[in-house]
């Protein structure tokens, strides 16, 4: 969402739906083609409500993220429409540390944020990532006790090249191990 904003990624579900009529007017592969279409519709559905919840408080991410602030914001929106199609279950990050250090460090060179406001963004993201809880099911309470949060993060590895995926961004990370999970 914060790379190209919900409207290109609403626009390209429609087109997708759109490419698929043909084989559907064939009957090729009908049964496929069907749940493609249907996947489609739903992937534009729930995208278009994810725009309404950012949009209830404040934020239009009909287009991409400007800065690094509004990319963290895009990526919590993003996270909190999984977690709540998941019912706030197991939820693995990717590597968002490294999306993230790209709108970082293109604010710092510009001098729109400094080392400080950075570690901030990730740390508010962290703490925005761990109260999740509160937007749990009853249901879901029932079955865990305590303080259950299962969100993994993806830091550095090494590229199919041999480069190194860590960036600065990775760096702050393990601080919040404590409180975040387990570090491995």
């Amino acid at each position: 969402m914060a790379l190209y904003g919900i409207s290109y990624l609403v626009r390209e579900r429609e087109l997708q739906f759109a490419d698929l009529q043909p084989r559907l007017e064939r009957g090729e592969d009908l049964e496929a083609t069907i749940r493609l279409r249907e996947e489609l519709a739903e992937h534009k559905r729930a995208l278009i409500q994810i725009q309404q919840m950012a949009a209830s408080y404040g934020y239009d991410i009909s287009r991409p993220a400007m800065n690094a602030q509004e990319a963290v914001q895009w990526l919590y929106f993003a996270y909190l429409a999984a977690v709540k199609s998941q019912n706030g279950g197991a939820m693995s990050l990717g590597r968002t540390a490294t999306f993230l250090d790209i709108y970082i460090e293109r604010d710092m060179q510009a001098g729109r944020l400094n080392e400080i406001q950075a570690q901030e963004l990730i740390d508010h993201f962290i703490m925005k990532i761990r109260m999740v809880r509160f937007l749990r099911t009853p249901e879901f309470d029932t079955l865990f006790s305590g303080d259950p949060i299962w969100a993994t993060e993806v830091i550095g590895g090494m590229g199919l090249d041999g480069r190194t995926l860590v960036s600065k961004n990775v760096v702050p990370l393990p601080a919040h191990a404590p409180h975040y999970g387990a570090c491995t």
